[in-house]
């Protein structure tokens, strides 16, 4: 059993169940959190736990090589659980987390089935794959909030939540990449060539000395890009007459950290650099859901 629930990563599943929430308080803070929404959301949250735990598993299953050698003491490579066994436990949980949104709305269960291919896809394929990989889990991290908000009938506040959210999270999930280049820039290449073969490698100059920096700065260019579209769309919740003056004031700090990001990446060249910038992202990402939490409260 303990094998089982190890399998879920329970404390990541749990954080992707707070978020749904967070997405359903955003719009039940409105409405007087009537009791039939509430357990709506209630069902919602359940749903992505168990989903969030799916797509877990099904990580592990398909990367029982590389634990092997990097985590042998996860529950399949240490025989806590038989791999066929866990396969069937992350379809069990899929099937379970889809059926509970089915009972919340049409709109849920939309979500719960694109974002449980989305977790396989990511599993079987994406996950070594540069920029896709990190859409897919940025969109992941978004739709939590717009799970939410579909739980209790209102998706446009989440939605405008779910973009920021995304938008950032692909930002900081491609400056970590960037970080890890420079700790281990043999794994980062077999990532790259591993999907698009040495010929792709030889596009963008990782034959060479100067081959890091030469993608460096094009992969750079995309994450301050992602940050830049989530400084423009911060603002439309207050342009549009859904939240306050209290949203703006907050949000005017993580819009000056986003920008310091993007300032800190024009001029980074080493691991500390984009170990600082992560930090610096990851805090106005903070601030950005304090700014929509306090502008539904005030």
């Amino acid at each position: 059993m303990i094998g089982y629930i190890r399998l879920l990563r329970p404390g990541n599943a749990v954080m992707g169940a707070l978020a749904v929430m967070v997405g359903g308080f955003l719009v039940l803070s409105r409405l007087g959190y009537p009791q039939e929404l509430l357990l709506g959301l209630a069902l919602a949250m359940l749903a992505a736990f168990l989903i969030l735990g799916a797509g877990n598993t099904i990580n592990d299953y398909f990367d029982i090589e590389s634990d092997r050698v990097n985590r042998p003491r996860r529950p399949i490579p240490s025989r806590q659980v038989g791999r066929r066994k866990a396969l069937a436990f992350s379809i069990a949980l899929f099937l379970i987390g889809i059926a509970l949104s089915g009972f919340i709305n049409w709109v849920c269960f939309a979500i719960a089935v694109i974002n449980s291919l989305v977790l396989v896809a990511y599993s079987r394929m994406l996950q070594d794959k540069v920029i896709l990989g990190n859409i897919a889990i940025s969109y992941l991290v978004g739709s939590t909030f717009l799970f939410g908000g579909a739980a209790v009938g209102n998706l446009t506040l989440p939605l405008l939540l779910m973009l920021l959210a995304g938008l950032s999270n692909l930002s900081r999930e491609i400056v970590k990449d960037l970080e890890d280049i420079e700790g281990d820039r043999l794994k980062f290449l077999k990532r790259l060539t591993s999907g698009i073969k040495s010929r792709i490698a030889d596009r963008f100059g990782f034959r060479g000395g100067s081959a890091r920096i030469r993608y460096d700065k094009k992969i750079t260019i995309v994450a301050g890009i992602s940050l830049l579209l989530a400084i423009f769309i911060s603002p439309l919740p207050y342009l549009l007459s859904i939240l306050g003056i209290s949203y703006l004031i907050v949000l005017i700090a993580a819009d000056f950290f986003f920008a310091l990001a993007i300032a800190l990446m024009s001029r980074a060249s080493g691991r500390k650099h984009f170990h600082r910038i992560s930090k610096v992202i990851k805090l106005g990402m903070f601030l950005g859901l304090v700014a929509f939490i306090i502008g539904v409260l005030i």
